[in-house]
């Protein structure tokens, strides 16, 4: 049981996650982002920024705007866990 815990913890750490949080501390206000503004401020690359913005829309935590290029965070109960729970379990490999 002991190493269960310590396996989960190894595969939230690494360059995925942590791009989900920079994309996930910028939209938290609730207020619409561009993706290039986001890009701009954390100084990364368009495609990282377009891959975690589809990320958390596939997973239902966020949503885009009537441009394509805007992103918000879902009002309601969303929390980062819940993102990296559902990054950790796609990137599992199968039995």
């Amino acid at each position: 049981m002991r190493g269960e815990g310590r396996d989960e913890a190894a595969n939230m750490v690494g360059a995925k996650p942590m791009l989900l949080w920079y994309v996930w501390i910028r939209l938290v206000d609730g207020a619409w982002h561009r993706l290039d503004d986001i890009s701009k401020q954390l100084r990364l690359p368009n495609n990282a920024i377009e891959w975690a913005a589809k990320f958390l829309c596939d997973k239902g935590m966020a949503e885009r705007g009537f441009e394509e290029n805007e992103i918000r965070l879902h009002q309601g109960n969303a929390k980062f866990e819940d993102a990296v729970r559902a990054l950790s379990s796609s990137t599992k490999p199968s039995k």
